[in-house]
């Protein structure tokens, strides 16, 4: 469709554009902004992790090899023919089928189209559980649950350069593959990922007192709190994910035990997407242009819904009409518990005061 090719066309000038910005905020010149922009248009090389766009639900993550095929339902799409490939162009099968776009890979992308091992976390949680963590450059994060990786991969783009995502999974193979996706993403200088088991064994080789945030995405987060005690810096935040309202309750519980924490608040988000797409004719609008063509003074504007124009020749002719309609929601019921950790002053003072209530 066009509004389609308008998109991509807009997605690959974006690469571009934001490259160019990018140079230019850090103090470039023009010059270099125009080589990073040059850099933004690179095609595809042997050996790249790319994403092929097919539709809102269709995205497949996919690791360019000299020889290789990949197939799917849009056709099969040989690696040799997409190789040297500019980012936001169309690919097409050698016989048939359906083209896609090739995309550069981004977290939102990535996300889309990743092997589930487990079930994910989508962008309207992730998007908030960033502002929520405050994650820019150079900030330590710690999340223990790395699953699939989705959250991962955000966490990644907001610490760069300069931040480290320290990531944990107590299922040795999930660990492994995910530390085979992060290195296929090229991640791996920003993200450690280690096996193990934070709920008994805390958050190993994390410096203590040296982290910014903490996301949980565990079945009972309210054990991994006093070991992110040890290692979350003063004034830091732990988020946690949980899509049980009985989880929640417990978790606060321990949020607020001994005045550890305060600040604490639930939230829950739920995004609507629409899509724009042209409306088929019914059969009653038809019938009065063809009514029309043919001679008939019914007037067709008294047909309801009806957009019928004219053009030169004095022929009516009917003008395509918009339909808004609300797309599939990829993401699960969950909820975003996050809380804030007590400066050392007030802690003690809190303890003072406990103490002097049990003496009484």
């Amino acid at each position: 469709p066009l509004w389609l090719k308008h998109r991509f066309d807009w997605v690959s000038a974006l690469h571009c554009r934001s490259c160019v910005r990018l140079a230019m905020v850090e103090g470039g010149s023009v010059d270099e902004a125009k080589d990073a922009s040059a850099c933004a248009a690179d095609d595809a090389s042997d050996g790249d992790y790319v994403v092929l766009w097919g539709s809102y639900t269709q995205i497949f993550g996919v690791v360019l090899q000299t020889g290789a095929i990949t197939n799917n339902r849009f056709g099969n799409f040989h690696h040799d023919d997409l190789i040297g490939r500019s980012y936001g162009s169309k690919v097409r099968p050698r016989r048939g089928g359906q083209w896609l776009a090739l995309l550069r890979p981004n977290p939102e992308l990535v996300t889309q189209s990743l092997v589930h091992r487990t079930q994910i976390i989508y962008h309207a949680d992730i998007s908030l559980l960033l502002v929520l963590l405050d994650a820019q450059p150079g900030r330590v994060i710690c999340e223990a649950g790395t699953g699939s990786g989705s959250v991962s991969t955000s966490f990644a783009r907001a610490l760069r350069p300069g931040g480290k995502l320290f990531t944990f999974e107590f299922h040795q193979d999930r660990q492994r593959q995910a530390v085979a996706d992060f290195d296929r993403y090229g991640l791996l200088d920003t993200i450690v990922s280690q096996h193990g088991d934070v709920c008994k064994q805390g958050f190993a080789n994390v410096p203590d007192g040296g982290v910014d945030g903490i996301f949980l995405d565990l079945p009972m987060p309210w054990l991994a709190i006093p070991h992110a005690d040890k290692c979350l810096a003063h004034g830091g935040r732990i988020v946690s994910f949980s899509p049980c309202i009985e989880q929640i309750d417990k978790t606060a519980v321990e949020f607020r035990r001994d005045g550890r924490y305060y600040d604490v608040r639930m939230f829950e988000t739920l995004a609507g997407n629409w899509g724009v797409r042209a409306e088929a004719p019914a059969k009653k609008r038809r019938a009065v242009v063809s009514s029309a063509l043919a001679g008939n003074e019914a007037d067709p504007s008294s047909s309801a819904g009806s957009a019928i124009a004219v053009d030169g020749s004095g022929k009516p002719q009917e003008q395509p009409t918009w339909l808004s309609y609300q797309m599939q929601m990829r993401s699960h019921t969950g909820y975003l518990l996050v809380a804030t950790r007590s400066p050392a002053d007030e802690r003690l003072a809190s303890e003072s005061r406990g103490s002097r209530v049990s003496t009484c």
